[in-house]
């Protein structure tokens, strides 16, 4: 996680000044946010303030083109491009690369003003051109979900989901809706029976066990192996440590 955060850092100063270039050429583009289709914050400009943390809003947006993709894979066959949503006075434009997430916050007025396509275009330019940079870092190498398969092979369902129960990035045969939300409610529960933040818990089968696990303060990793001995369970965990700490 130290080797991430150092390449995080060596990335973000050349993707903002990307991120201040767009924002400059535009009075329309409020802020534009960089993630990892794992959900980690790259790098992140908002000219005004928003509710959301900058974490909060790269896993959200995540979690969006995720189901997004896979609603139009599973009803079309197709690859989804970007996602678009309207509201009185914002529109929210999100884009998948193979590399990035990316969220742009548009005024409403002043991209219909000047073309909706236009903007479109624009910054999934944008975004190919961040996605290039990251393509050529070690950033992907060290995603969480790669390290952990290379840890532990014999996993047999691996999720990252919002601690709003929303999927990010899952490997099950499970339903993702389905398997993030009970994967939320059994964390957001656990928490509850603890009386404080849950660093992790296993539900241990005859032949099996599921380990959920706190990844940072807006998502949740989850696991399922085929092991239901305790000494190997702890050297699972002690392997998630090394991978997410």
């Amino acid at each position: 996680m130290e080797d991430q955060e150092k390449i995080i850092a060596e990335l973000e100063s050349d993707i903002s000044e990307l991120i201040d270039k767009e924002l400059e050429s535009s009075s329309a583009i409020l802020g534009i946010n960089i993630g990892t289709p794992e959900g980690t914050k790259v790098a992140s400009k908002f000219k005004k303030s928003v509710r959301m943390t900058e974490g909060e809003i790269t896993a959200a947006n995540s979690s969006l083109v995720f189901l997004s993709s896979k609603m139009l894979k599973d009803t079309l066959n197709q690859d989804v491009a970007y996602n678009l949503i309207t509201g009185k006075d914002l529109i929210v434009l999100s884009i998948l690369t193979e590399n990035i997430t990316m969220i742009t916050h548009l005024n409403r007025e002043l991209a219909e003003l000047e073309g909706l396509e236009t903007y479109i275009i624009k910054l999934q330019k944008l975004a190919l051109q961040i996605s290039a940079i990251i393509e050529t870092s070690d950033i992907l190498k060290e995603e969480i979900f790669k390290g952990l398969k290379r840890a532990i092979p014999n996993t047999l369902v691996l999720a990252i989901i919002t601690k709003d129960g929303l999927p990010i990035k899952i490997q099950s045969t499970m339903a993702e809706p389905i398997l993030s939300a009970m994967i939320a409610a059994l964390y957001n529960l656990s928490g509850v029976l603890l009386e404080s933040g849950m660093e992790y818990s296993i539900i241990g089968g005859e032949n099996g066990s599921v380990i959920i696990h706190d990844l940072d303060e807006n998502r949740i990793l989850a696991l399922a192996v085929p092991e239901s001995d305790e000494r190997k369970l702890g050297q699972i965990i002690a392997k998630i440590k090394a991978i997410i700490q």
